[in-house]
């Protein structure tokens, strides 16, 4: 697991998928009982249970791939910095000069926000 991963996984996809999955289980099953059993409250209550089951599970579907995206989006630029910065210092600059102009620059995208 990347660091990235670390910092982003609170609670495992999975888990929310199951639980939303079973919320909207709930929710229809008790909306017919309900509606057979004439109470019209409980049933609006167990479609509120339902679509919040339905909002968890399109966010898991929607954040998840997304977050991956950008964690491996961050490796690659990682690996491409480091490659410019071993061609620069192949070149003959000062590696501590290249790796501090880098820090300078990220800070300033920081600053300016970008970043």
């Amino acid at each position: 697991m990347s660091t990235a991963e670390a910092h982003t996984r609170i609670v495992a996809p999975s888990l929310v998928r199951g639980v939303g999955l079973v919320f909207c289980v709930v929710g229809i099953a008790g909306m017919i009982i309900t509606s057979i059993a004439d109470s019209i409250d409980a049933a609006i209550v167990f479609g509120f249970v339902g679509a919040t089951g339905a909002l968890a599970l399109l966010l898991v579907g929607m954040l998840v791939p997304a977050a991956a995206h950008v964690a491996s989006w961050d490796d690659d630029l990682l690996a491409d910095v480091e490659e410019r910065i071993a061609r620069l210092v192949a070149a003959g600059a000062e590696e501590d000069e290249v790796r501090a102009a880098v820090e300078a620059a990220t800070e300033l995208g920081r600053h300016s926000g970008n970043g």
